[in-house]
């Protein structure tokens, strides 16, 4: 019995020294989780974002009292960019992601509304994210509310001004009444003006009561209406959005894994030892690595888009040469990053946690979990430093809008791409060399 708790007890011993003899592994399990929940929290924001708005006037003198209207209603969920009178000027800033909203504003709504119509708010958006869609779709029903209100408010008190016009005018007609008795035998003359004038205010009168019954109680209350429309003509569902994100994240994670545990099994195996004596050069050794995997990738990165496309019928509205490309590049910027963690490792076990702490950070800031608009202005530096913010960026833009490659984007991962190719070769020369 004393020999088995022994024997046992020699393991635990064991595996405890292992254990704090890595104190950087200890540090990464306990702190690195810990520092990604904490910065998600600084990047979450207080409140939703306000959107950039584009108003559209076909002739902004039609409209210029009602425009401060339209344009000042909502601030807290509308930032006001201007005022085009070109609508496809406007549609082509928003589908180039310069504004948020295109809100075309209707020509001559004053007169719509008085033949007992409502005159109704185009409200253009470019989303494809069904959160987001569900989002702009309540602004512009809170937008088109206020708007209403703030019509129904000017009407009642534009309704109080007239009513004492209408008073007056009302007096006015009575005391004519009454002089017209008292004069209607004394000159036909003086009887004919005061029955013209009194003629004119009872005509008035009448006018605006008419014009006021005309109107049903639904065109009084609510003037305006708006009608959401999208840039995209496919609506995607949930799975569908979300399918070019998990395919870029993915390719990341498999990259970065296989990569990362390259060297490090090679140094510590002694292979390391051989490629120092070898007649090949760092950069030979590396450009090696780098052909292999990505070949190797790429034919995953097929298996896998031929999965969401033809079994999953995830939609590809852009053209399969830039899915191509986009692909490609992220896969060789993911193998830059899992090198470097390969290179900078002493065991597989800190390789593997590494690796794990990014694909959470991935998870958090790249864009996966919450639109990058959502985040606060520092912690974007962390969601741009890694290669699944790009690649999501440009698979959704390909797959779901149709649109080619994003050129800012992909210098921008492939500027990335190539700046950790030489780190990790640097890094690899002096490790040979040493």
């Amino acid at each position: 019995m004393f020999k088995w708790l022994i024997r046992i007890s020699a393991f635990l011993g064991k595996e405890l020294i292992e254990i704090v003899r890595q104190p950087r592994l200890i540090l990464t399990l306990v702190l690195g989780p810990f520092l990604i929940m904490f910065l998600f929290g600084l990047a979450s924001p207080d409140q939703s974002r306000a959107l950039r708005t584009t108003f559209v006037a076909t002739d902004p003198n039609a409209v210029q009292e009602e425009l401060k209207l339209f344009t000042e209603s909502y601030k807290a969920g509308i930032i006001d960019m201007g005022v085009e009178t070109n609508k496809e000027l406007a549609l082509s800033q928003l589908a180039a992601h310069k504004t948020d909203l295109v809100i075309v504003i209707p020509d001559n709504p004053l007169e719509t509304i008085q033949d007992n119509k409502r005159a109704e708010l185009e409200i253009y958006h470019n989303e494809v994210d069904p959160i987001q869609t569900g989002y702009i779709e309540t602004i512009a029903l809170i937008y088109v509310n206020v708007v209403n209100r703030q019509i129904l408010e000017t009407v009642t008190e534009q309704g109080q001004a007239d009513s004492d016009s209408l008073q007056t005018n009302l007096e006015t007609a009575i005391t004519k009444t009454q002089l017209l008795r008292k004069t209607i035998a004394l000159s036909d003359v003086n009887t004919a003006t005061q029955a013209a004038e009194l003629e004119k205010d009872l005509t008035d009168v009448h006018e605006n009561l008419t014009t006021f019954r005309s109107l049903t109680s639904t065109v009084m209350v609510n003037p305006f209406s708006g009608e959401t429309y999208s840039l995209s003509e496919v609506e995607f569902t949930v799975t569908e959005f979300f399918a070019p994100s998990v395919i870029a994240l993915i390719l990341q994670h498999l990259s970065i894994t296989f990569a990362c545990l390259s060297i490090v099994r090679e140094k510590r195996s002694g292979i390391m030892e051989l490629f120092r004596v070898a007649p090949i050069t760092a950069f030979e050794a590396l450009m090696g690595k780098y052909i292999s995997y990505l070949l190797f990738e790429i034919i995953l990165a097929g298996l896998i888009t031929a999965l969401a496309v033809w079994v999953l019928k995830i939609p590809m509205l852009g053209q399969w040469q830039d899915y191509a490309l986009a692909v490609v590049i992220v896969l060789f910027t993911s193998l830059g990053v899992g090198f470097f963690i390969s290179l900078i490792s002493e065991t597989d076990t800190q390789a593997v946690q590494y690796s794990m702490l990014l694909l959470l950070a991935s998870i958090f800031f790249s864009g996966f979990l919450m639109d990058l608009r959502l985040i606060k202005e520092p912690i974007t530096i962390l969601s741009w430093s890694l290669p699944a913010t790009y690649g999501i960026r440009m698979l959704q833009d390909i797959m779901l809008r149709g649109s080619s490659i994003p050129v800012l984007i992909f210098q921008g991962v492939a500027l990335i791409g190539i700046a950790l190719f030489l780190v990790d070769w640097l890094l690899l020369r002096k490790k040979m060399d040493s």
